[in-house]
């Protein structure tokens, strides 16, 4: 049996990347504001940062560092067989540090509808003065958030979000009302 091979000509071309992230890839930088309701019916209020890291598996697919500050608000009665009945109320404080995957709809539209998916460091932190609560409330913890917004462009530079999160870690389960604003840079500015 003969097999013959027949030689082509190799023509080398660019591949397109499959993404673009690092120091270089950076898309936007924001800062945001929101109010959250808990577990227990604890409210609490919300700020923190946002920092684009770039693109993968295309333009739509953002990776996205996040860093924020909640302060909650909580009145409990908590039960001591050798104490009486007592109601705390007072703050505990929850600093995150997450990322989170961001699908765009239209990252370059003005107005694009996106959905996020991610994982997150919670550190909380509380003093009020139960052993029970102050174990539940000074820990690490780690969580999973899922969330949907709406970015608006004002501007090539600018842009506004509003965002609607939910967000599952032990103590501390939330939906929390996001709106904020970014500074665009990279591939987003336009």
């Amino acid at each position: 049996m003969v097999v013959g091979v027949a030689a082509t000509p190799m023509v080398g071309h660019a591949q397109e990347p499959r993404s673009h992230l690092g120091l270089t890839a950076f898309g936007g930088l924001g800062l945001y504001a929101g109010y959250a309701q808990l577990e227990r019916s604890s409210d609490g209020q919300e700020v923190g940062g946002l920092l684009d890291l770039g693109w993968m598996r295309g333009r739509g697919v953002r990776l996205q560092a996040e860093i924020a500050l909640l302060r909650a608000t909580l009145t409990e009665t908590v039960s001591d067989p050798f104490l009486e009945d007592s109601t705390f109320h007072g703050e505990y404080f929850d600093l995150t540090a997450g990322v989170s995957v961001v699908g765009l709809l239209a990252p370059s539209g003005q107005v694009s509808p996106y959905a996020l998916a991610g994982l997150a460091v919670h550190a909380l932190s509380s003093a009020f003065g139960s052993p029970l609560l102050d174990a539940r409330y000074n820990a690490n913890r780690f969580g999973s958030h899922f969330g949907a917004g709406v970015r608006f462009r004002a501007g090539s530079r600018q842009a506004f979000h509003a965002e609607l999160r939910t967000t599952f870690a032990d103590e501390v389960d939330r939906t929390v009302i996001r709106v904020g604003g970014m500074v665009l840079f990279g591939d987003l500015h336009r």
